[in-house]
């Protein structure tokens, strides 16, 4: 009679050890699908210049000039090589803020390619008093885009109203 209680008991042992395995491999393969799903979720979220420029805006919007301009020189490695530079754009800036007024938003302008490699956005800067043109150009050498240059001015008023002069029309163009 001891024999097959034994008997019971092995089996009952390994069923539960096979239980265990069981739930052991579920558990590795759903962490195996939560690491999957991680990865592709970072390769899909490799930074594309319109999300740089879209936190650049956010940051901007929500904690200044400063921090914005330091995320965006921040895409760039190279940059840090110029961090006297950053600090004189960041002075420079922040100067031309005080003059005018609370910022209202942004509005993309203009965005130029060349190849697969090299984007410039233009973007109309609005502020209470009045607007700047932001430029970014994002550079990709091979699989991560960066920003290449970024600037800043007020003069696209007078550029419009060189555009709007008469010989520029193109009613009064020669073909």
């Amino acid at each position: 009679m001891h024999i097959p209680f034994l008997s019971f008991l092995s089996v009952y042992t390994m069923l539960v050890y096979i239980r265990m395995a069981v739930l052991i491999i579920n558990k590795m393969k759903q962490s195996l699908i939560a690491i999957l799903m991680l990865w592709s979720l970072n390769l899909s979220a490799q930074d594309t210049p319109q999300k740089i420029a879209d936190q650049f805006f956010s940051v901007y919007q929500m904690k200044g000039a400063n921090d914005a301009i330091d995320y965006i020189f921040s895409t760039n490695k190279w940059m840090n090589e110029s961090k006297d530079q950053i600090e004189n754009v960041k002075f420079k800036l922040n100067s031309t803020l005080k003059l005018i007024g609370k910022y209202e938003g942004y509005d993309l302008i203009v965005k130029k390619t060349v190849g697969d490699h090299l984007l410039v956005y233009t973007f109309l800067v609005r502020y209470d008093r009045q607007p700047l043109r932001f430029t970014m150009m994002f550079y990709n050498p091979s699989t991560e885009w960066r920003l290449y240059n970024f600037s800043y001015d007020d003069s696209l008023d007078e550029e419009l109203q060189e555009a709007a002069k008469a010989y520029r029309l193109k009613e009064n163009l020669i073909d």
